[in-house]
């Protein structure tokens, strides 16, 4: 009654104070250019468009832009889109778009050039470097005609991404928690990456008591989920959760062609292909879609987007692609277990229930094992975080944040990171990055600032004075001397395995637990560990017949999010094969 009756003194204060507060000030968008038909050519298709919701300023030279950058944060507002043709430096401190990127970490940046100019080696060369220093995201062709929708797709993408890494869209979900509870940050990750913009409040905060009091509904101590409805769910498990904001979670009576076990990358390109070609596909997916490809901040390595594209993004464009050419999905649905039956597999899904399929594809994918330093453990969920959870780099503004592992995927988290952390660094076991992380991500990093920890790992952490992570003892592999490092919060993303200890014997796999598929099945473990014809497994085909592996759980996988594509969309044709071998069975 308390919590009601403060949130009711609020609620009054606020309609109180309304008459004075300021009104709203739409985003910026700023707009730099020393000639005046370009300046002009930039501004006119913007003002049509897009300035009745945002500011369109424009100024002539770098020096008043930087200027311009600084009134708006001065003034508390918000800068949405920089398009700049004068990269220089002002008075050789920096740049509009780093001083854009200073001021404003999720601002987007756009160098505009001239249609046709990136076949001149001077421009191309200057996109590329700005590029790798972290200046622009992009590039934008000044537009010659009107209307020139190229110039409107690259304005209103740009616009999407800051929205989203902004948090600037209409969120329908609040979570009201304590940030020390690791259950509030797993609902937060749980809708962030199914596609759900949410807020977080905690418990105290003014807006959360009104909240709270409209529903009647009082903090008890657990994580509470407003819906898009109104409802608040008292720490709503995954399944209820998924079912609030509209995702089936049932599981069909019949038997299916095909089961897609893990919704990461490989299992959703294997729906997509499966769906497409007429198979009755179930996916059943026990946490989120999209799998670790999709709390990554950004994939710049993926065919067809050539600026990247986050996780979520990508996961959601394939789960909506494969949902519209009618495969089912079963969301917070683990597999426990599997058994071979005449005419397929029976496979246990949690809770206690049962899919029947002819064939099934395994797509679960790996985890990060856990790292055995004692002083970690109270933190796990709250300050240390197994993934690249981009979901909660926004939390980390003014912190110290180290990254543990030394892969692309590391390196996509830290360079998220770094926009707002006070301090990144990379700690890793060996002695450079060259043998584990792409080139450009090396040279990005550096241009960010992210400090790099060679030949050390983690063996403790500490607490401060409020029972927060204060640091962590890192141990030199060589020397075996400790040193204590400042840190916020820590993101692992080592040591990868995958979880088949459900699966029966039948299924070959190696030490590690990873699927052993095709000639290799032989070649492992014999004729008689082959269950099938003499013709032998096909090549993402398990020691069962119909059980194929794909992605990071099979052994031998090139750990890429394109390579576990394409094997989820190549292993179908041998579904097909199989079933059609299998069809009168």
């Amino acid at each position: 009654m308390a919590a009601r009756a403060a949130a009711t003194r609020h609620a009054e204060g606020a309609e109180r104070m309304d008459v004075r507060e300021p009104p709203h000030r739409p985003p910026a968008i700023l707009v730099v250019a020393s000639d005046p038909s370009a300046r002009a050519s930039l501004l006119e298709p913007l003002q049509r468009r897009y300035s009745a919701d945002y500011r369109i300023i424009d100024v002539e030279n770098p020096d008043r832009a930087v200027a311009a950058v600084e009134g708006v944060h001065a003034e508390g507002g918000d800068l949405a889109l920089v398009l700049a043709d004068d990269p220089s430096p002002v008075s050789g401190h920096e740049s509009v778009f780093a001083a854009a990127r200073r001021r404003f970490p999720d601002v987007r940046r756009g160098l505009v050039i001239e249609w046709g100019s990136w076949a001149d080696r001077a421009t191309a060369d200057a996109v590329l470097e700005l590029m790798t220093r972290l200046q622009i995201d992009y590039y934008v062709v000044r537009p010659v005609h009107s209307p020139d929708e190229s110039f409107h797709r690259a304005v209103t993408d740009f616009l999407r991404e800051w929205e989203a890494a902004a948090g600037k869209r209409h969120r329908g979900f609040t979570v009201i928690g304590d940030d020390a509870q690791p259950r509030t940050h797993l609902l937060r990750s749980i809708l962030a990456r199914g596609g759900v913009p949410t807020d977080h409040l905690t418990p105290d905060a003014p807006d959360a008591l009104a909240m709270l009091a409209e529903a009647a509904v009082d903090y008890a101590g657990v994580p509470l989920v407003r819906t898009a409805d109104g409802r608040v769910l008292v720490d709503p498990d995954d399944a209820e959760l998924a079912r609030a904001h509209g995702l089936e979670t049932a599981l069909p009576t019949g038997i299916v062609d095909l089961a897609v076990v893990g919704a990461g990358p490989g299992g959703l390109a294997a729906a997509v292909y499966a769906a497409s070609e007429g198979l009755d596909t179930l996916v059943l997916e026990g946490e989120s879609i999209g799998g670790q490809a999709g709390s990554s901040s950004l994939i710049r390595n993926y065919l067809g987007f050539s600026r990247g594209v986050s996780g979520a993004e990508l996961a959601q464009r394939a789960y909506q692609q494969a949902w519209v050419f009618g495969a089912r999905f079963a969301h917070t649905r683990r597999a426990t277990g599997m058994r071979v039956v005449d005419g397929g597999f029976e496979l246990d899904a949690a809770p206690g229930e049962i899919v029947r399929a002819r064939a099934v594809v395994l797509a679960t994918g790996v985890s990060y094992r856990r790292i055995s330093a004692p002083g970690l453990r109270p933190f796990v969920g709250a300050s240390v975080f197994y993934g690249a959870s981009s979901v909660e780099a926004r939390a980390q503004a003014g912190r110290d944040v180290l990254v543990i592992g030394g892969g692309n995927s590391a390196g996509q988290a830290a360079l998220h990171l770094a926009r707002y952390a006070r301090s990144v660094a990379l700690v890793v076991r060996g002695e450079s990055l060259a043998d584990s992380m792409s080139r450009y991500l090396i040279d990005q990093l550096e241009a960010a600032g992210v400090g790099l920890i060679t030949g050390s790992r983690v063996v403790d952490a500490g607490a401060g004075g409020a029972d927060r992570l204060d640091h962590v003892v890192l141990e030199r592999t060589g020397s075996g001397e400790r040193v204590a490092v400042p840190a916020h919060a820590v993101f692992i993303t080592i040591g990868a395995r995958p979880h088949t200890e459900w699966l029966p014997p039948e299924v070959l796999r190696d030490r590690w637990g990873s699927v052993i598929t095709g000639a290799e099945v032989l070649a492992e473990g014999g004729r008689r560990a082959w269950l099938g014809s003499d013709d032998g497994p096909a090549p993402l085909e398990s020691s069962v017949p119909g059980f194929f592996a794909v992605g990071d759980v099979r052994r031998g996988s090139v750990k890429r999010v394109a390579s576990a594509v394409g094997e989820g969309s190549v292993v179908v044709s041998s579904v097909h094969a199989h079933l059609g071998a299998h069809a009168g069975g």
